[in-house]
């Protein structure tokens, strides 16, 4: 292959660019037909067919969250059959330029890796999965959004060569949970310790990151994004504009804070808070708030709960045994009952699992198939999608203001009622009728003169 060949009569091929993985030549093509950079794969592994194949599997997945393959096919060039791909070139920042060079704050890796882990639960719903999530696979555009490349055709091309760890989603959410320690240490996922965790991250990435040090990474996608939260494009708009001010991985380390020191309690102190703990014991449940320093000297540690638990558990026969024959048995009465804010819990998880959808999203994401390159769209559908993830919040100013406008026009039309009616026991006003007499008075006629007066 040469610069300045042509495929399928439209893509012109520009230069060459590395690439992490055997069996591939990696070159930047200009698109005839939309006039834009693509990236242009001459498959050189030892079965290009299913890497194609492959290519075309990922291309059925409709999400902007992916690089699109554009197209694919066998070509004879100066002589020389050749199978290629072409897909989208994403353009922002490579997470490569981040993992192991930079520490990424824990809100920003959480928003990360949670989104790549949201998009491929929608290839794997298909039944389509990426096999070999790394760093190089995943862009953070301006928009504010992660795009995964490489779909089911780098896990091909890995497994041709030995590297890969099979397409699976357990595969791609262990992979995914390795990116995060990187990513929040600056260090090779298999180097890090729990000592070299950050001390702010959040309850559920702490838990997930714990795991993922002792090799017990999550089985599920959904188990990833439940621990990390719902994704989030602003802090991913932020780390794409302030990530050349992030801490470098070269960088001296800061001097380590000093020790706390020790606090002594008091004897009587000691006694009472020993005293609520054997009363707390008693009503089946263990005291949640007890001070680190008392615990460790005079309680058995396994009493306490861990700091990743915030529900109290069940003392254990053996926790019960150093206290009264009272308490032993309500313990052993109580033990095998799970507990109600457990099953609340539980309940509550059942009912909220899978991801929230609303009409807005649906429609937003019908649209996204059609017009698969529109950056607002694209944008206005992460929006709906985060808003749909989320509890709807009660403005109380605009209910507040309704509910006294109707109150208002509630007195006002009852005033104006009471105002035209007359008032309760008032007599009517009638006019007198004029008393007049039976009969009238009127002046008697003068006489009429008679005949022959007059003379």
């Amino acid at each position: 292959m040469q610069a300045g060949a042509t495929l399928g009569r439209r893509f012109t091929v520009l230069r060459t660019v590395d690439h992490d993985l055997p069996g591939v030549e990696r070159w930047v093509a200009q698109d005839a037909r939309r006039d834009l950079d693509v990236t242009l794969d001459v498959l050189t592994s030892v079965a290009p067919s299913a890497v194609r194949r492959a290519a075309v599997r990922a291309a059925q997945v409709r999400d902007a969250r992916f690089a699109r393959v554009i197209a694919s096919g066998r070509e004879s060039v100066a002589g020389e059959r050749i199978t290629y791909v072409v897909t989208e070139r994403p353009t922002g920042v490579s997470v490569a330029e981040l993992a192991g060079h930079r520490i990424v704050p824990p809100s920003a890796a959480c928003a990360l890796i949670s989104e790549a882990a949201r998009a491929l639960s929608v290839a794997a719903s298909q039944g389509v999965h990426h096999g070999h999530v790394r760093a190089q696979a995943l862009t953070i555009t301006d928009a504010g959004r992660v795009v995964v490349s490489g779909l089911d055709s780098d896990g091909e091309l890995a497994n041709q060569a030995g590297v890969g760890r099979g397409r699976t989603e357990v595969a791609d959410a262990h992979a995914l949970a390795q990116l995060f320690l990187t990513l929040v240490t600056g260090m090779e996922s298999t180097q890090v310790t729990v000592p070299d965790l950050p001390d702010d991250l959040p309850l559920g990435a702490a838990d997930l990151a714990r795991g993922a040090v002792a090799g017990e990474g999550p089985g599920t996608l959904a188990q990833l994004t439940l621990a990390l939260g719902a994704a989030d494009p602003t802090a991913l708009r932020s780390l794409r504009r302030t990530w050349h001010a992030l801490p470098s991985v070269d960088e001296p380390e800061v001097a380590p804070r000093p020790p706390v020191p020790a606090v002594r309690v008091d004897p009587a102190t000691l006694s009472a808070a020993e005293h609520e703990a054997a009363a707390a014991l008693v009503a089946g449940v263990a005291a949640p708030v007890v001070a680190q320093e008392v615990v460790t000297e005079h309680i058995d540690p396994a009493v306490i709960p861990h700091p990743a638990d915030e529900r109290a558990q069940y003392a254990t026969p053996e926790q019960a045994a150093r206290f009264s024959k009272r308490t032993r048995r309500a313990v052993e009465r109580t033990s095998h009952e799970p507990l109600a804010l457990d099953t609340f819990e539980e309940i509550n998880e059942e009912q909220n699992e899978g991801t929230s959808r609303s009409l807005w999203l649906a429609m937003l994401e019908g649209i996204q198939r059609h017009v698969p390159t529109n950056a607002p769209l694209d944008t206005a559908v992460d929006w709906a999608r985060q808003r749909s993830e989320r509890a709807g919040p009660l403005r109380t100013g605009p209910l507040l203001v309704g509910l006294f406008l109707t109150a208002i026009i509630i007195v006002g039309a009852v005033a104006f009622s009471v105002l035209q009616s007359p008032l309760d026991g008032e007599d009517e006003i009638v006019d007198p009728m004029p008393d007049y007499p039976d009969f009238t008075f009127s002046p008697e006629p003068p006489p009429s003169p008679e005949a022959g007066d007059g003379g």
